[in-house]
């Protein structure tokens, strides 16, 4: 079953720059391609449950780490942690 995924074009944005890269794994091609899919063409995103833990997983390694170990965002990082939370 596929999720509707609430996040804004510029949060898209975000985690394209964070991924703008993909080494060879199968699985986040495919969720970085469905992200670039939605972010060209404005639409909605929607993802697997396991496409979701991906994207949230992308997060961690993002953002997590800085500071002794603590999350540290700014407002539309935490949005974006929030959206991927909810869903």
């Amino acid at each position: 079953m596929k999720t509707l995924v609430p996040l804004t074009t510029r949060e898209l944005s975000i985690i394209l720059k964070w991924r703008s890269e993909i080494e060879n794994w199968s699985d986040d091609k495919r969720v970085l391609s469905k992200i670039k899919d939605a972010h060209d063409k404005s639409v909605d995103l929607y993802l697997s449950s396991l496409q979701i833990d991906i994207v949230r997983g992308w997060c961690e390694q993002e953002l997590g780490g800085h500071y002794g170990g603590g999350i540290v965002t700014n407002m539309e990082e935490h949005s974006i942690l929030k959206k991927l939370k909810i869903v």
